[in-house]
């Protein structure tokens, strides 16, 4: 044998190949499998090519089966990490494999070479097995650009867990554990941000946490990152971060495995430092999940929170000790969780100093560029919520850029700085305001306030045409060229439409009344005042992938809508129609109390309503024409008087609706 340090060596390289030589074997059958098979199977039914066909991927190798390729990717690269750093936490086996004629750094080169070879050589020669068969798949196109953007991007993946998986195994001795923080090295993190932000909402007023958490979750995780590869490929930055991430673990590693004591194989955590940073980081996130326990679910004030921190903490800390320890008779280290305890208070003060700079931050008009509010985390994403649909949009669509907007704005931004946080209310109204600034910044806040403290914050807001364009989604397309067809909704008949409407001229009267009886009242947007239906229309818009149906509630005042209706649709006639009401109730409400009162009664749960039980003065309304007088359109409106009027509708055999509409004074 030759004496020496060797820089490579081919019988230490065959024996990690022979080790790791069936999840190779098996990583190779999953994705001929999945890649090849699958395109043969996927051509032989017309339906699946078909769709492929009309979604007109970028690259139709990522959408054949990716999703289940990349399950593949997330676990073979694990395994063969794990196999190949077993050796370290065996004290036979480590002590061999140091006593050879080998430098630490090439005995990790060895690993990482043969864990290389045995994932990246499957993807090969799938890829050459691809590009065999290119001639022969049509209809399904592809380019030996989008073979080779597949194997690249499956590559790096494998590689990328791969290294990670290693890097951990020189910290972690069990397999299990090494594996567990495999994956969790890259979900940890995220989680311990969203749990920290989801607690410190109830201490920050205004924290605009829906957005910020959205945002980590879907990017600030590698997993989830890539597994949406092919709905949204990484970025040329994203691509260096991935990448220097990667080149760093590896440079890390080597380091790590020079100074890792080779008598350390029985230790649960090789260092100390960084056993007490696994204890002390997943204890942190056992304390966010106490506080968070006691607030969701049980409804807690500060006092309770606190208690949940406490909680969670000792049960966090102990938990971990015993992993650590690897014995459920542990010796409990209070100091370790008195130093715990005293670096959260320590934290704590710069936390709250922070905290009260932003809750107070209002930008100056002059900054300000345009403003968004509403209801939900961005303009119109719970309707306009895929890529392709969001195509359809106009530029900055539910933003405004008006001087007396965003003075308004501001005023409401104001007044909810000082208003109580909501967040344990049953009935808090959720408002996020969206600021950009000249300077490119954007300035998001969120709250959750009593209703009718935004309905008075929101006053003079919700009759401002700008803002009023901006909520709704009749003003924020692009073109209604891209119009199908419209389905109008009568409340009396439930789900079953009245009429499909595609004549272009019809459609165009009905969009352009609704638009009429948009800008005559305020926007019931930013209030808690109910929508008082007559019934609906679905305006169905796009092609394909970015077909999307948008919704419009008619409300009995809407007098230019349902006089278009009852006069071009089919069965009009009986749209918000006195003859098709069962029975009709005028009910005084003298003030907001009682208008809830009202609302909790008719909508409280029951199947059947007894409207004759309403629990205030009220009068039923026995004259047709009366009935009939009552429901025109004038005389009608959707913010809350002094008289309201409850009609039940006809409706089908076992369907019951109920309208709350608010007589003009």
């Amino acid at each position: 044998m030759k004496s020496g340090i060797l820089s490579f060596n081919k019988g230490l390289f065959s024996q990690h190949a022979r080790s790791v030589l069936w999840i190779s074997v098996f990583f190779l059958l999953s994705q001929i499998i999945l890649l090849p098979l699958g395109m043969l199977v996927v051509r032989r039914e017309e339906w699946g090519i078909q769709s492929i066909l009309e979604t007109n991927p970028d690259n139709v190798l990522l959408t054949i089966s990716f999703s289940v390729q990349y399950v593949t990717y997330l676990i073979f690269p694990v395994l063969a990490g794990i196999i190949l750093t077993s050796y370290m936490t065996k004290k036979g086996s480590s002590d061999f494999m140091h006593s050879l004629p080998f430098k630490r750094e090439s005995l990790l080169t060895h690993v990482y070479a043969a864990g290389a070879a045995s994932l990246v050589l499957p993807i090969v020669i799938n890829a050459a097995i691809v590009l065999i068969m290119r001639p022969f798949v049509h209809p399904i196109s592809y380019t030996i650009g989008d073979i080779a953007e597949w194997a690249g991007l499956s590559a790096f993946i494998v590689l990328f867990l791969f290294i990670v998986t290693v890097l951990i195994g020189l910290f972690i001795g069990p397999a299990i554990l090494q594996g567990v923080m495999a994956y969790g090295i890259f979900i940890i993190p995220a989680i311990l941000v969203v749990l920290t932000l989801t607690n410190a909402r109830y201490f920050v007023n205004g924290l605009a946490v829906d957005s910020y958490t959205t945002k980590i979750m879907e990017e600030g995780i590698f997993f989830i990152r890539a597994g949406a590869y092919e709905a949204k490929p990484f970025t040329g930055t994203e691509w260096l971060v991935y990448i220097a991430l990667a080149a760093a673990a590896v440079a890390i590693s080597y380091y790590v495995y020079k100074v890792r004591p080779a008598e350390a194989v029985d230790e649960t955590i090789v260092f100390p430092f960084f056993r007490w940073a696994f204890i002390f980081v997943l204890t942190f996130g056992a304390m966010m999940i106490g506080g968070l326990y006691f607030a969701e679910l049980l409804g807690g004030t500060s006092a309770w929170m606190i208690t949940g921190y406490v909680i969670g903490a000792l049960a966090g800390y102990t938990l971990l000790q015993m992993i650590v320890q690897k014995s459920l008779r542990l010796i409990w280290p209070w100091k370790g969780f008195a130093l715990f305890a005293a670096l959260m208070v320590v934290l704590l003060i710069p936390g709250m100093l922070f905290a009260k700079s932003y809750e107070n931050a209002v930008p100056d008009s002059t900054d300000i560029t345009k403003v968004y509010v509403g209801e939900s985390n961005e303009p119109f994403e719970n309707e306009f919520y895929m890529e392709e649909q969001k195509a359809l949009l106009q530029p900055d669509a539910g933003f405004m850029t008006g001087a007396d907007s965003i003075k308004q704005v501001r005023s409401m931004h104001s007044r909810l700085i000082g208003m109580d946080n909501g967040l344990g209310l049953m009935e808090a109204y959720p408002v996020t305001i969206i600021y950009e600034l000249s300077d490119g910044s954007v300035l998001r806040r969120q709250y959750n306030v009593d209703v009718d403290s935004v309905a008075d914050a929101a006053g003079e807001l919700r009759s401002n045409p700008e803002f009023i364009k901006a909520s709704s989604s009749l003003f924020a397309l692009k073109s209604w060229d891209a119009f199908k067809y419209l389905t109008v909704q009568n409340e009396a008949f439930g789900s079953s439409p009245v009429a499909n409407v595609a004549d272009e001229k019809t459609a165009s009267a009905i969009i352009n009344a609704m638009k009429q009886d948009v800008l005559s009242r305020n926007t019931q947007v930013l209030s808690g005042d109910f929508y008082s239906s007559a019934g609906w229309i679905e305006a169905t818009v796009g092609d394909n992938m970015n077909q999307l149906n948008i919704s419009q509630a008619i409300n009995l005042s809407d007098e230019q809508t349902i006089n278009v209706i009852r006069e071009s649709v089919p069965n009009g006639q009986t749209f918000a129609s006195a003859d098709m009401v069962e029975e009709a109730y005028i009910v005084q409400t003298p003030d907001r109390a009682s208008v809830q009162q009202l609302t909790d009664f008719v909508w409280s749960g029951e199947e059947e309503v007894d409207l004759s039980k309403i629990p205030l003065d009220s009068r039923k309304v026995a004259d047709q024409e009366e009935l009939t007088a009552l429901m025109n359109p004038a005389g009608l409106t959707t913010e809350a008087g002094s008289r309201m009027l409850v009609l039940k509708w006809k409706g089908n055999p076992g369907f019951e609706t109920t309208t709350i509409a608010s007589l003009k004074e």
